[in-house]
């Protein structure tokens, strides 16, 4: 997928409310699990089973399934990183060689993480395939890990794998997977709570990042397919196209323009201007964890903050 210029900073200068912040390149402070590379000295000290994810959003799922159990690796974990474009290192693959549980977004968001995992020994967890959306359908947003569903459903498996790799603690996997089942279900409780005081709601996204997290809002996203799908080509929406989805917003047709906060460019910019001068809220998210965030409830559920605040405006 072709993706935009990373421009967190540009971004956040802009008016409008982030869940992206940016972010310090490590994941020292950001989730137990390590940065790149720095757990895999661990798996042949430690004694416990070695599991590394493509992001810190998948990792704090497996952290909050694996407790002290287990030790859990990131491989990305600063917002200035985009995941679909990363070119992993020599350490990446040592970590994905040392690892028994490797978790990869799949459906094409980390073909780099998806191709290091079949090669080594470690249980794929493929967050697409577990999600049980059918990732046939044309246009299929792989943005998985926005849905609370799907990061329930990781977790699960997440548990299951880890107990038959380590019986041991196979009951302290199985209450943490159900306490991390029951954040989700207030997490569900608050996302429609949120989206019920603003009915009838519609949104344009710049990119299909949030689209599961809008639907579990109850909020209707109106971003033209066309425009869904020519914003990933080299060449970008057509001009006839990009006038139709901005008249979505000046006319107020849209109540709220989502932008990826970690990519940017032309298109971004103009659909941002003209919500500025028809007064429509924008709401900033991102693909991995802003700095200060260091679980996924936490990720999910200051994303339904900022939304809920944005729209209060």
């Amino acid at each position: 997928m072709p993706r935009k210029v990373l421009a967190t900073v540009a971004i956040a200068a802009l008016p409008l409310s982030l869940s992206a912040c940016s972010g310090n390149g490590s994941a020292e402070g950001s989730t137990s699990a390590a940065p790149s590379g720095a757990a895999s000295s661990a798996a042949t000290t430690s004694g416990k089973v070695q599991i590394v994810a493509s992001t810190n959003v998948w990792g704090s799922v497996a952290q909050a399934v694996a407790g002290d159990h287990a030790d859990v690796t990131s491989i990305i974990t600063s917002p200035a990183q985009d995941p679909h474009d990363y070119e992993a290192t020599a350490k990446d693959k040592l970590t994905f060689s040392n690892a028994r549980i490797a978790i990869v977004n799949g459906g094409g968001y980390d073909d780099w993480a998806s191709t290091l995992a079949k090669g080594s020994d470690a249980t794929v967890v493929d967050a697409v395939e577990t999600s049980g959306f059918d990732s046939s359908a044309d246009p299929f947003n792989e943005h998985v890990f926005y849905s609370m569903a799907t990061a329930r459903k990781v977790a699960d498996v997440v548990a299951t794998d880890l107990s038959k790799r380590d019986p041991g603690n196979a009951s302290a996997y199985a209450q943490n997977a159900k306490s991390f089942g029951s954040e989700m279900g207030k997490l569900e409780y608050q996302a429609k709570a949120a989206g019920a005081a603003h009915p009838n709601t519609s949104a344009v996204a710049t990119e299909p990042v949030v689209g599961y997290l809008l639907t579990d809002m109850g909020i209707k996203n109106i971003t033209p397919e066309a425009f869904v799908e020519q914003a990933e080509t080299d060449a970008g929406p057509s001009v006839k196209v990009l006038s139709d989805t901005e008249a979505l917003l000046t006319t107020k047709k849209a109540g709220l323009l989502v932008v990826n906060g970690q990519t940017s460019d032309d298109v971004t910019k103009q659909l941002q201007s003209a919500a500025q001068k028809a007064g429509v809220p924008s709401v900033g998210v991102t693909e991995t964890f802003p700095q200060g965030v260091t679980t996924y409830a936490q990720f999910i559920g200051g994303t339904i903050t900022d939304i809920s605040k944005a729209l209060s405006k």
